[in-house]
């Protein structure tokens, strides 16, 4: 018999079944969160490790000839373990045992999904592959996607995070792009000039790639954060 998606205690706190797994979704000292980190396959996980620490291997070779690949190096051998650390945790929390005890029910984690409060409820499409619950009369924190139900409750904090390291990334990489323009200006050396390209280059892909998450933003945001306005009038999506 399938146990159905509900909160379970687990733990010191709850934590949200989806109906075939445990997520990354939490509730602690009495508030809803999520863990450090979360997804719903470790296997990406393992494999951005795997490639950072390649990564940070040849760079560490390339110290012989260019002391500055110390620094790239480090840096790409600490995403590895970040990486790595975040596959194992999702990992350990997806061999939890399947809960066994009724599900847990507190008003801050309502309206949960199927409970209706005004005619017209349902799930309905937010974005091209993810729908919310609409209890007839305002949205819930519950989303659906192809893996399963899901809360929201971390959704605008992980939204407001999320600019905040894409911006990050923007402002690193025009300081990195102008202090290379910089090393290779005041020191034309063989070895400046190659410090700075590398600078440079590195600059440029935070840029690039910094730039191409705040355009997508907006796609990015619709999963995390409640719709202002009550959905179209169309039929409920199936859940």
């Amino acid at each position: 018999m399938a146990i159905p998606a509900a909160w379970y205690a687990q733990g010191e706190g709850l934590r949200w079944w989806d109906g075939a797994r445990w997520t990354g979704m939490r509730v602690k000292d009495g508030r809803p969160g999520v863990d450090w980190i979360t997804a719903d396959r470790p296997t990406a996980l393992f494999v951005s490790s795997a490639l950072f620490f390649v990564a940070g291997a040849i760079h560490l070779f390339l110290v012989a000839f260019n002391p500055f690949y110390l620094v790239t190096g480090s840096l790409f051998l600490g995403l590895g373990f970040f990486w790595l650390f975040g596959a194992l945790h999702v990992r350990r929390v997806l061999r939890i045992p399947a809960p066994t005890t009724a599900p847990v029910v507190l008003d801050i984690l309502r309206p949960l999904p199927g409970e209706q409060e005004g005619p017209g409820a349902g799930w309905f499409p937010v974005s091209p592959t993810v729908g919310r619950w609409w209890t007839g009369t305002r949205w819930s924190e519950y989303t659906w996607t192809r893996f399963g139900i899901r809360p929201t409750f971390h959704g605008a904090r992980s939204f407001r995070t999320l600019l905040w390291v894409e911006g990050a990334f923007v402002g690193l990489g025009v300081l990195m792009v102008v202090a290379g323009i910089v090393v290779m200006a005041v020191a034309p050396e063989a070895m400046a000039t190659g410090i700075g390209v590398i600078v440079i280059v590195v600059g440029a892909v935070l840029l690039l790639l910094g730039v191409l998450l705040l355009a997508l933003s907006p796609i990015s945001r619709r999963p995390l954060v409640i719709p202002s306005a009550p959905p179209a009038a169309v039929s409920p999506a199936a859940g």
